[in-house]
């Protein structure tokens, strides 16, 4: 998009519709624009920063929890399976 049209109220839409990343990139050409002296593009900016950090982080978690319990389930079928494995070999031997 053409960098002339990134303005704060294009950057207050994409905030709204959750498209955080987008809202801080057009904050912080605003916030270079005016050359810090915006306090409103400032504070957008500092919010918009910590929420992607938290989001970011929320999201690692979520992630890892879900890979912990993948691989316990995976575990527990593998072992599962080889218990079996090991009843029908001595069911065979004892035939």
């Amino acid at each position: 998009m053409d960098p002339a049209y990134d303005t704060r109220e294009l950057a207050k839409a994409y905030e709204a519709q959750g498209y955080y990343r987008q809202a801080l990139d057009i904050y912080t050409q605003l916030n270079q624009k005016f050359q810090g002296n915006d306090t409103d593009v400032a504070t957008a900016c500092r919010r918009l920063q910590t929420l992607l950090a938290e989001k970011k982080s929320v999201n690692t978690k979520d992630r890892l929890t879900a890979l912990i319990e993948n691989w316990l389930k995976l575990w527990w079928q593998t072992h599962h399976l080889t218990m079996l494995d090991n009843l029908m070999s001595q069911v065979r031997r004892k035939k």
